[in-house]
């Protein structure tokens, strides 16, 4: 059984911490160009559970902590809000857990903060991450053509964003 739980006071981060400084686990996410620490995750937490436009769950399957989402840069204004999600253990990618996931956040953004679109962004190359928003009705609605660097390294080395929304 996937559950959500809204985080709001310090957690356990070991295995959060583990997990953003594993290359595979944060191949598409900003996450993957800084080391990350006890001290880091706290703070950055302290800092979302304090923040107006947002709000971080965990994600279990079972009782087991096995990933993160976030609805972020929510607008009350908009009544709009953005998901973000990663499945740290990778026990548990390709099972179903982020797409459930999603689906139990989207309920939470449409029923408690009332907003009448989720977005997402996506790297292109990125496919797991296609499915679990197309699982959840959400259509893809725009391409940043060359918007995001693959590699730290390299400037030249870029990959397609893509935009996707779901209505209410």
């Amino acid at each position: 059984m996937i559950k959500i739980k809204l985080i709001n006071k310090i957690v356990n981060l070991n295995d959060w911490v583990k997990w953003l400084n594993d290359k595979e686990v944060t191949k598409y996410s900003e996450q993957r160009l800084k080391r990350h620490t006890h001290v880091s995750q706290k703070k950055f937490l302290n800092k979302k559970i304090k923040a107006k436009d947002s709000k971080i769950f965990q994600i279990f399957f079972n009782s087991n902590f096995v990933g993160v989402v976030e609805l972020g840069n929510i607008d009350k204004f908009h009544n709009t809000c953005e998901v973000m999600y990663f499945i740290g253990n990778k026990k548990y990618w390709g099972k179903g857990v982020a797409a459930s996931a999603i689906n139990l956040a989207l309920k939470y953004a449409f029923k408690k903060l009332k907003v009448y679109k989720v977005f997402a962004g996506t790297y292109k190359k990125n496919v797991a991450s296609q499915k679990v928003l197309t699982k959840n009705k959400f259509k893809l609605v725009g391409k940043m053509k060359n918007h995001l660097r693959v590699l730290k390294s390299s400037k030249k080395i870029r990959d397609d964003k893509l935009i996707y929304e779901k209505l209410k």
